[in-house]
């Protein structure tokens, strides 16, 4: 077997296993989390613009309601791809780490990672250039993260603190 299928196929075990892993927390595609759900477009009470550049966002700290429903336009003034994932510290170093094992995959394109896109409510990718709205209702007090999770990118700062109350 050669070294480029052995690390393919360890990357798709441990892919599967993170997904697995995150799916049975209720994260991903079913869009109930520990901390929220999509929310209704109806009851939105708040909206915030992020805007990510080369390499940090506009905001850094971030505080709501238990309750409150909001609308989170991500625009990407970048350069490069960049995400705004939604989530507690386990999760993003999770999603961070799946990010990383498939960027090292031979001939992976990041924009078309498989299984990525569309899988996880809390999470939106974005090209440069682009805008994307995602509407989050936060039901649990806590503190929870937004990163962007691309490989380097939250190790250089490209993260932020949610506080609900």
């Amino acid at each position: 077997m050669t070294r480029t299928l052995t690390a393919a196929l360890s990357i798709t075990s441990a892919l599967a296993l993170t997904t697995s892993a995150l799916a049975s927390a209720g994260h991903p595609g079913g869009g109930v989390t520990a901390f929220g759900h999509p929310g209704d477009v109806k009851k939105i009470s708040r909206t915030v613009r992020i805007e990510a550049t080369e390499i940090k966002y506009n905001l850094t700290d971030l505080t709501f309601k238990v309750g409150e429903t909001v609308k989170f336009v991500f625009v990407n003034k970048g350069e490069q791809d960049h995400e705004l994932s939604l989530g507690d510290s386990a999760t993003q170093l999770m999603h961070r780490k799946m990010m990383q094992d498939m960027a090292a995959m031979p001939g992976m394109d990041m924009s078309k990672m498989p299984g990525h896109e569309g899988m996880d409510d809390t999470m939106l990718m974005t090209k440069p250039g682009e805008t994307r709205e995602l509407v989050w209702q936060f039901t649990k007090a806590g503190t929870f993260e937004f990163a962007c999770n691309y490989p380097g990118h939250a190790e250089v700062g490209m993260t932020g603190k949610i506080v609900v109350r």
